[in-house]
């Protein structure tokens, strides 16, 4: 979901805790959606006192005549009054309004992208509800200002067993104008296109697998939007906010999801973006169930000799000078990634408390000497790295030097930058790279991750 002020990680918590209160205790992770089942516009509204329930967008009169207008993958819905009501200029005289003929014209460009250049599957037909048979339904309305638009699985769709299935159909939700009076900053046309791509990359997780994390679902639908429309760059306004997060894991369900676009992004410069689609395709076989970091990890291993704590390391290397473009596929565009204090070439140890797939950066100033040399203590058993980065020329134009040292079973490790006074900027990276969990928490909507806030003891020297 997309969501300019009040992000929509929230109002997906809202919905597991809804889930969770109709489920056992005991509930595992492979049971909750992503995002709950609930009604089409259409539909009746849901009770007024289910507090957990976004979907307020229930249309208020019978859709229009003409309605709904389909193309070859969608049908899109509307009413000719009230507030959900499209600007009605219909300059051809079909009874179609241009506004809804523009909405199919960007969902079939949408479609020939995801499902046909990047090879997405189609979505899960959802029969004869909606519009024509096997068409994704879109239904506009004054949904305004903060939400640009969503993407919801059907209702109904539970077996006999009261088990919602891991793949779903669903609909999308989109704003019935983009006006800049309740989107102010942006274009409207840019923000139907991004959140098109957007919204509909959920539509096409549903049907891959629905109980994965929130946190791959947006991060993917996220990196989707640049993959459709490269040129607008919607998504930098979340890195920027991505780069601050430093003590927030990659795998947390919170704002900075929409950010780790950038971690999608690293791998489809280093993998291609197919594996991205891997990761989705191969989800639902992924053990255990509906745990994302073990998505990754079936399409990471099946592609190469890696695994996602060790190409975690490489990406955090990789962050520390990104805006040099090597590897990063626009990272001239990002921001500097802030420091998080420096490293003392004199010896005397540092201790950083990292939470799991989280890094932190440390200045290194050193303009003479032969080499500078790191030290990193990692707690046994937690996957770890330490690199150094040194770069080369400018930051837009320069070139890094990295060299890193993983260990999937922490401990002792040491790294090594030879001629540091080659260099523009220095930086100590050390990487909490683990990501393992023992089970799911319906209370806390999350895995129980092993190492939090865990000891890392980091420190540096130079060799004359």
């Amino acid at each position: 979901m997309r969501n300019r002020r009040r992000h929509l990680v929230g109002s997906s918590a809202a919905l597991l805790l809804a889930l969770a209160a109709i489920l056992p205790a005991q509930a595992a992770a492979a049971r909750k959606p992503f995002i709950l089942p609930q009604s089409r516009p259409t539909e009746a509204r849901q009770r007024p006192t289910d507090a957990s329930d976004p979907n307020r967008n229930a249309y208020s009169v019978p859709e229009a005549p003409g309605s709904p207008a389909c193309s070859r993958h969608f049908c899109v819905h509307w009413v000719e009054q009230g507030l959900d009501a499209p600007e009605p200029e219909d300059r051809n005289g079909d009874g179609v309004p241009d506004y809804v003929e523009r909405v199919l014209r960007v969902a079939e460009r949408v479609h020939q992208v995801e499902n046909g250049k990047l090879g997405w599957r189609e979505p899960r037909s959802d029969g004869r509800q909606g519009g024509r048979r096997g068409k994704t339904d879109v239904y506009l309305s004054q949904i305004g200002g903060e939400l640009f638009g969503y993407a919801a699985p059907d209702r109904g769709q539970a077996t006999r067993q009261h088990r919602i299935p891991r793949r779903l159909h669903g609909y999308l939700v989109l704003d019935n104008d983009y006006s800049a009076f309740e989107f102010p900053g942006t274009k409207p046309l840019n923000d139907l296109k991004v959140t098109f791509a957007h919204e509909y990359n959920h539509i096409l997780q549903f049907g891959y697998d629905a109980y994965q994390d929130p946190w791959f679902a947006e991060a993917t639908a996220t990196w989707m939007e640049d993959q459709v429309y490269n040129g607008i760059n919607d998504y930098l306004r979340y890195v920027r906010r991505w780069v601050k997060l430093y003590e927030t894991p990659l795998t947390a369900n919170s704002i900075k999801e929409y950010g780790t676009a950038v971690w999608n992004q690293w791998l489809a410069r280093r993998y291609g973006p197919e594996i991205i689609r891997k990761a989705w395709a191969g989800a639902i076989d992924a053990k255990p169930g509906g745990f994302s970091v073990a998505s990754y990890q079936r399409a990471l291993r099946a592609g190469g000799p890696s695994d996602f704590s060790h190409d975690f390391s490489r990406f955090a290397a990789a962050v520390a000078e990104w805006r040099t473009g090597k590897s990063f596929r626009e990272s001239r565009l990002y921001p500097d990634p802030p420091r998080q204090g420096h490293l003392p070439l004199n010896g005397v140890g540092l201790t950083r408390l990292l939470n799991h797939t989280t890094f932190q950066l440390l200045r290194v100033r050193a303009r003479k000497g032969r080499a500078v040399v790191v030290h990193l203590s990692a707690p046994r058993g937690t996957a770890a790295a330490v690199a150094l980065v040194g770069r080369r020329g400018s930051e837009r134009h320069g070139h890094p030097v990295v060299r890193l040292t993983y260990r999937p079973g922490g401990g002792p490790m040491t790294v090594r930058l030879r001629r540091p006074g080659r260099f523009e900027r220095i930086t100590a990276v050390i990487v909490n790279a683990d990501a393992r969990a023992r089970g799911f928490s319906v209370g806390k909507l999350d895995w129980n991750y092993l190492t939090d806030g865990v000891p890392f003891e980091v420190s540096g020297g130079l060799v004359r």
